[in-house]
């Protein structure tokens, strides 16, 4: 895990409820290791959908303390939740022009982190969206390659996720 700067505070944001058994969070532990050896970034996360309440849930984050676990992404886009959600397309973030999109929150934090690019790579269980694989670097860290390799990865979080749906709570 990526040392996190000691000098910034967690970021401000509802949590909800939430146990990762075992099982799931070696697989979450495995995958986001494996993505960084394999695609990089600084800041790697997960998160789960929650129909109900059509918000994301972080279920893992390499910076713990500064993205916690349970947080809840609720003010997502129309764009960005017509692109993942309903097309089930992974999101590339070239630049921080697009992180200030409405595909991401806390630009503040990101800015803070020097994190200007990102991969929201989807991870879906017969054609119905669980949540996707976040992965956040500097200025021109990814490519469309970087995409399919994360969108690859992304496919051994599905069991996990599935697993993690019973386990959270609004």
């Amino acid at each position: 895990m990526k040392q996190e700067p000691a000098d910034l505070e967690p970021i401000t944001e509802s949590l909800a409820q939430l146990t990762v058994p075992t099982g799931a969070a070696l697989a979450l532990e495995s995958v986001a290791g494996a993505a960084t050896r394999l695609v990089g970034g600084r800041l790697i996360t997960v998160s789960l959908w929650r129909p109900s309440t059509r918000d994301l849930v972080r279920v893992y984050s390499n910076m713990p303390r500064l993205y916690r676990i349970g947080g809840i992404s609720s003010a997502l886009g129309a764009d960005w939740t017509r692109r993942c959600v309903v097309g089930l397309e992974s999101f590339l973030a070239e630049d921080e022009d697009a992180l200030d999109s409405d595909a991401f929150e806390h630009q503040d934090m990101l800015g803070a982190l020097h994190l200007e690019a990102a991969i929201n790579a989807v991870v879906a269980r017969d054609g119905v969206f669980l949540g996707c694989l976040n992965l956040l670097g500097s200025k021109g860290s990814y490519t469309q390659r970087s995409v399919s390799d994360a969108e690859n990865l992304a496919t051994g979080l599905v069991d996990a996720l599935t697993e993690l749906e019973s386990y959270t709570s609004g």
